[in-house]
């Protein structure tokens, strides 16, 4: 007699057994539970197919330049183009880090009218924002030259060489980063400035001139200068060095916006080296750069370490330099901010005069 086994819709034997019915069956809600309900929708053929994964369209965004050369102060046309061309929104308009503004898309174009205040050359790109259904993207950069506005390439004026100048001809003092020591020992704190100098020749329809030999240097955020036997700190060339101009004029200087010291507002040191004058001394190459007194201010009362030193009583308008030397017109325009560090560019038109 065969054995009779019990089975969910009536009894059978082992003969009658399905070789393929291997499968354990499984309690409904064991299954859930061990597989989700997604899964065993999906197993079980219930679910809803949901396609490919919902996502934005793929855009690119072109820049031009209605010019690839300019003037200072003279406007030009930035055009991008945005592909598909239905993509709304605004694209943003780039002069490196530096926005320059926005434009709305219109049939994907925006436009952006601009002039830039800095010579030498520009990299521009622009920014699509994307939204909902266009994915943003960016345009590869775009360069311009601009340049110096012939009718105002005056002389640049003379400012006094001052107590603290050390020559510093030696190889190791060609670098752009004055920060710290030749030997990168006692970086100097304070808020960061990139600073860049434009050098053209005022008697030659204000050529750039190549090969000058730019010297920098000033005080730390303390009002103290390396290198100096007064300050006690002989053998130091921090906020020290000088950089040999390119072929479009163009030297670069990393370092910190200075302190103050006794009689002077806060000021950086230049002299420069060049046809006019090639000599390591002598007060008919040397200038200074001045920062603007609200921001000079606002160091001395809240920023750290400058704020350790107090309010200077010598201003800009009591300064004999800025105010009788160079009558108020090497005042450097900064963008960006304490926290982020400022940027600065400023031309250099030699020969360097007196102030009439």
């Amino acid at each position: 007699m065969k054995e009779m086994l019990t089975a969910p819709h009536g009894p059978t034997t082992k003969d009658d057994d399905d070789d393929h019915d291997w499968c354990p069956r499984l309690d409904r809600r064991v299954a859930m539970r061990l597989l989700g309900y997604s899964a065993l929708a999906t197993m079980t053929g219930c679910g809803t197919s949901t396609g490919s994964s919902s996502g934005t369209t793929a855009t690119t965004t072109s820049l031009t330049a209605s010019s690839s050369s300019v003037e200072q102060s003279v406007k030009i046309t930035l055009t991008a183009t945005v592909s598909p061309s239905a993509a709304t929104g605004t694209v943003t308009f780039y002069d490196g880090t530096t926005s320059l503004g926005s434009g709305t898309l219109s049939s994907g174009t925006a436009t952006l009218s601009v002039s830039f205040s800095t010579t030498g050359t520009h990299s521009l790109t622009a920014v699509y924002g994307g939204n909902s259904t266009y994915a943003t993207s960016t345009s590869s950069a775009v360069s311009i030259t601009v340049t110096t506005t012939t009718s105002s390439c005056t002389e640049t004026l003379e400012g006094e060489e001052g107590p603290y100048f050390v020559d510093d001809s030696a190889s190791g003092y060609d670098r752009s980063n004055i920060l710290s020591n030749l030997d990168g020992t006692e970086t100097q704190t304070g808020v960061s400035l990139v600073l860049t100098l434009y050098v053209f020749d005022s008697e030659n329809s204000c050529a750039a001139m190549e090969g000058v030999q730019v010297d920098v240097w000033h005080c730390n955020a303390y009002g103290i200068y390396s290198a100096e036997s007064s300050e006690s700190i002989t053998g130091k060339s921090w906020l020290r060095g000088y950089q040999i101009t390119d072929s479009s004029g163009k030297v670069q200087f990393t370092t910190i916006i200075p302190g103050w010291y006794s009689g002077r507002t806060t000021h950086i040191h230049f002299r420069l080296r060049s046809t006019y004058d090639s000599s390591s001394s002598g007060a008919t190459n040397t200038m200074q750069v001045f920062f603007d007194q609200t921001l000079i201010d606002t160091l001395a009362t809240s920023v750290s370490p400058y704020s350790e030193e107090g309010t200077n009583s010598t201003t800009n308008a009591s300064d004999r330099v800025y105010t009788d030397q160079e009558e108020g017109t090497t005042l450097l325009t900064l963008s960006g901010s304490t926290t982020a560090g400022y940027t600065a560019s400023f031309n250099v038109h030699l020969p360097i005069a007196t102030a009439s």
